[in-house]
This record gives structure tokens, C-alpha cells and sequence, in this order.
């Protein structure tokens, strides 16, 4: 079943869809950092994410479990390898580990998980885990841990 891009969105839905960004409402995640859920799957832990990030804001250190991609719509993405500015994709590998992720000005990205993101301290013991039920969490207004560095 085909299904339209509405307000009235649902991003766990099954079947083919649409997700219009212009219809969907902003989430805080933290401060300086919104999301909209575009799409989640209960039976394979991926979740699809637009980001906005501000300017100064960056993700707290964090390992990818799983892998992930990226795609930035706007503004300028920070991270060890380098920038990626609107037009990039990238592809981060399982076991890769991000000291440092954010910007300089207003950046806007897809952001594809296929799995959970562990989010670590100095000593790399988890502190909690970025996955479908965290972000499900999120967008139905209960935000269980800061996803940012202060």
C-alpha cells in the first residue's frame, strides 16, 4: 500500500511511504540539536533521521555498533577525517569511534542508522545507547539522555 506525505505522519509505518520534511515537526533532542523522525523499522533497528544542528554544537563522543550514513543538505559537518559540506555522503564503518561531530554554523543532515550508536566516556565504558528506542523515545517527547557535549 502506497502512502502520502501528510501531516499526520507516521514513521514506523510498514509498506511504502513518503516523508515530507516541510509537514513534520521539529523535535529537541537537546539544546542546539532537533530532529524529525522519518522513518524507523521495528524488525531491522534502522531509523532515518533529519538533523539540525547550531552553530558551536557538537555530538558527545560516541562508537557506532553499526553502521550509519549521512548525507548533509546544508551547512558544514566537523569530524576527524575532516568537514563534509551540503552535497556529501558519507558512510560511517562499525567500530568507528567520533571524538568530535558538529559545526560551525546552521548544518542540516540525513542521517540513516542501521543499529545502535554507544555513546562512551573518557575510559570508553557506554554510557548509554542511541538506538530505535531512543529515538522513538524522543520523538514521543521523552528525550532519556543528552545526546550532546556541554
Amino acid at each position: 500500500m502506497y502512502r502520502e506525505a501528510t501531516e499526520n505522519h507516521d514513521p514506523g509505518v510498514r509498506g511504502a511511504m513518503l516523508a515530507d520534511i516541510n509537514k513534520i515537526d521539529w523535535v529537541d533532542l537537546a539544546e542546539g540539536v532537533k530532529f524529525k523522525l522519518l522513518r524507523y523499522c521495528e524488525v531491522t533497528g534502522d531509523w532515518v533521521l533529519y538533523v539540525q544542528l547550531q552553530p558551536g554544537v557538537k555530538f558527545a563522543r560516541h562508537k557506532h555498533i553499526t553502521p550509519a550514513e549521512f548525507f548533509i543538505i546544508k551547512g558544514v559537518l566537523k569530524f576527524e577525517r575532516g568537514q563534509a559540506g551540503a552535497g556529501v555522503y558519507g558512510y560511517e564503518e562499525i567500530g568507528e569511534i567520533h571524538e568530535e561531530a558538529g559545526g560551525d554554523e546552521i548544518t542540516e543532515f540525513l542521517y540513516m542508522g542501521h543499529g545502535p550508536v554507544s555513546y562512551l566516556d573518557e575510559n570508553d565504558k557506554t554510557l548509554f545507547i542511541g538506538d530505535l528506542a531512543f529515538f522513538k523515545s524522543a520523538w514521543e517527547g521523552e528525550v532519556p539522555e543528552n545526546i550532546i557535549d556541554p
